[in-house]
């Protein structure tokens, strides 16, 4: 594997400080901004200085920091030696063990003064560990490095010609690891910009996780074009309102559990989105609900724009301003993309079947993965797993995922459908579909529901009320009220988990007077 292109190309910095070398490149709440000329000086210091720490050219270096802007720069100085590996500071010692010793990475990188369970995975295993510090005083995105603890490597030393890897969310299996070059970054940067119009005048709120693909690529391609990443550690209702108003974005980019809770401070706070220059919010992960995306436009007063992709293909499909159908994850953004039926054949408009992807941004196999690459990567084409529709005009309609459907006695269900059915009640606000083992069925159908605040209704009711919209063997045959569905952090329901949870809950039979 080789690159076509290095962060230089990919990254014009010395363009960029030399043609507007005061705008602002990366800023942060209660921070100082840094220009591109700083950044431009920035970069190579700390290159330098991960080299004298042992990273050596090709080599993997792990970054478990805080969302923010320490972890862009972190990220851009390390690829430009070797790649960088953002992985999940929420994740567990024994999760960490698991994602390092498939890494193969040289040193972790990890913030200073706090108990890190990355650092104690990476001592057992022998990893270096290096801690940076930051204080406000410093502007965003620059700290020092506080110390480092050197580990003789009991694993070996991973050589890569990527320079961003990456784990799969794994709602389904375990987490596939997913080697990113700059050409494919730069293909992925680009079609961004087209789709949503960037320009050095804009400005990004990064909100989304820069260990997943959705937001790590949304601020890499503001930096692509010029333009301010306003670094956060992620959405919060009490300082978001602030950030907008001090900030003025133009852009943001949301996953539909995020979009909730934008649409009440909208609500609530309409002076706020009137008052900043915001023209566009970008929703990817989970397909919103188009009643949702109608509210959060109504609410906010600028587009809501839906589309799709994975962490193999980068973005997929967009919705643009004068390019949209409610339901639809809009057009190709540049990408190929088909419907294939399991013979491998492609498929007329409104046929549903496997999307399949193609394209300069897609991976060509995961690292380590031979099994699943044969499954996954085939005659030129992506599967994606997932099943949707194309209609005449190009727009990609996504109705579920092969690995989720449930197959109740040879009766195929999309859960997604039942989803959808349920939310229709008043009472509900989110609604997770999943399958159950069942003693003669093979699986049978289940539901976790969360209510509306506010609102009431029983198991009883729900289920009575989706047998009059969905076929009988469609309806859950349990439903368990909950205060939350778990979801991946960019809100992609984790099924298999709810499934786990509640497997010893779910008789055969359900209490006919307790649905």
């Amino acid at each position: 594997m080789s690159t076509s292109c290095g962060i230089e190309d990919f990254l014009p910095v010395e363009q960029h400080a030399e043609e507007m070398p005061t705008a602002v490149a990366v800023t942060a709440p209660g921070r100082e901004p840094i220009t591109y000329r700083e950044l431009g000086r920035l970069l190579p210091r700390m290159r330098s200085e991960l080299t004298e720490a042992g990273l050596g050219p090709g080599e993997i270096a792990a970054l478990v920091l805080p969302n923010g802007a320490d972890l862009i720069t972190t990220f851009l100085a390390v690829s430009g030696i070797g790649a960088g590996a953002p992985l999940n500071p929420a994740s567990t010692e024994s999760e960490f063990r698991f994602y390092l010793s498939r890494l193969g990475a040289r040193m972790v990188i990890v913030p200073d003064g706090v108990a890190s369970p990355a650092a104690a995975a990476a001592q057992e295993l022998g990893i270096s560990v290096l801690r940076i510090r930051s204080t406000p005083e410093d502007a965003a995105g620059t700290f020092t490095w506080s110390q480092q603890e050197n580990a003789a490597p009991a694993l070996s030393v991973r050589k890569t010609d990527a320079s961003l890897l990456l784990f799969t969310s794994a709602t389904t299996g375990a987490p596939k690891l997913i080697p990113r070059t700059w050409a494919g970054l730069r293909a992925m940067a680009a079609r961004e910009i087209v789709a949503s119009e960037l320009c050095a005048s804009d400005c990004l709120l990064s909100l989304m996780p820069l260990f997943h693909n959705h937001g790590l690529a949304a601020a890499l391609a503001q930096l692509f074009c010029g333009g301010a990443v306003i670094g956060t550690a992620g959405f919060h209702p009490a300082t978001f309102l602030d950030w907008m108003g001090q900030f003025r974005p133009t852009w943001f980019t949301t996953s539909s559990p995020l979009n909730r809770a934008i649409l009440a401070q909208a609500r609530e706070h309409p002076e706020v989105f009137r008052r900043a220059p915001l023209r566009l919010i970008r929703t990817t992960g989970a397909q919103p609900r188009p009643e949702m995306i109608g509210e959060l436009e109504e609410a906010v007063g600028v587009p809501v724009l839906s589309g799709y992709g994975l962490t193999e293909t980068g973005g997929v499909t967009r919705e643009t301003p004068t390019a949209r159908k409610p339901g639809s994850a809009g057009r190709s953004s540049g990408l190929d993309v088909s419907i294939m039926d399991p013979l491998g054949n492609l498929l007329a408009a409104d046929r549903e079947g496997e999307i399949v992807v193609r394209g300069a941004s897609v991976i060509s196999g995961y690292l380590d993965e031979p099994e699943a690459n044969q499954v996954c990567f085939r005659d030129g084409w992506f599967h994606t797993g997932d099943l949707g529709h194309l209609d005449s005009e190009g727009f990609l309609f996504i109705t579920g995922r092969l690995k989720e459907m449930i197959n109740r006695g040879g009766e195929k269900i999309l859960p997604q459908g039942v989803e959808e059915v349920l939310m229709e009640h008043p009472a509900v606000a989110e609604a997770a579909v999943f399958a159950v083992a069942h003693s003669t069925l093979g699986e049978d159908v289940a539901a976790a529901v969360v209510l509306r605040d506010g609102a009431a209704a029983s198991a009883l009711e729900l289920r009575q009320f989706a047998a009059t919209r969905l076929a009988l063997f469609k309806v859950p045959r349990r439903i368990v009220l909950v205060d939350g569905i778990p979801r991946t952090a960019t809100g992609k329901l984790r099924r298999a988990v709810l499934a786990e949870q509640f497997s010893n809950r779910m008789p055969d039979r359900p209490d006919p007077g307790k649905a």
